[in-house]
């Protein structure tokens, strides 16, 4: 069961993670200049990177509950070590222990250092992809009337689009599986 939730919080960590980006300008693990930090800090301020995942992670928070009972549910089902009587017992245990669970894992995503560290490891990746200069462009471009809608509708947007890419390539997957079980 520990190892389950290892991994669902992996899972969450990626859930929450951080936007894509573009071609690396500093190497990993380099120190960052004043110049550097602050641009980021700026860019951050601009996007209102705070907000947007407190708010993040506290949607993430509501949907734990049902998130953890999923996947819980499904390594239980797939484990090819359980008989039909084992995976029964396994499940009644993640319901007797799902709530304990649950809490230790809003605990962790209410954690008030939590957005702070979040923020702090999000800085050396954007100055990994971006310069100074650049960071400075792009936090000119959010303040303008364009940029200020993208950052608003961008969540909205990321969400409708990854259910259509799951629209899209459920046919797929499901033709692959046929195929693989002829």
């Amino acid at each position: 069961m520990k190892k389950i939730v290892a991994g669902l919080l992996v899972s969450l960590a990626f859930a929450a993670g951080q936007p894509a980006l573009a071609q690396s300008a500093a190497a990993p693990g380099a120190a960052l200049s004043a110049e550097q930090a602050a641009a980021v800090n700026e860019l951050l301020e601009v996007m209102n990177y705070r907000a947007v995942m407190a708010a993040s992670l506290q949607q993430m928070g509501y949907a734990l509950p049902a998130m953890m009972r999923e996947n819980v549910e499904q390594a239980i089902r797939h484990n090819p070590n359980l008989d039909e009587a084992g995976r029964k017992a396994a499940l009644a245990r993640m319901e007797q222990e799902l709530p304990q669970m649950v809490a230790a894992m809003q605990q962790v995503v209410a954690s008030p250092g939590l957005m702070d560290d979040i923020i702090a490891a999000t800085t050396p990746i954007y100055t990994r992809y971006y310069t100074a200069d650049e960071m400075r462009q792009i936090a000119a471009f959010y303040r303008t009337p364009v940029g200020k809608k993208t950052l608003q509708v961008m969540p909205q947007l990321m969400g409708e689009a990854m259910e259509m890419g799951q629209r899209v390539i459920a046919p797929h997957v499901q033709k692959i599986m046929q195929s693989m079980k002829k």
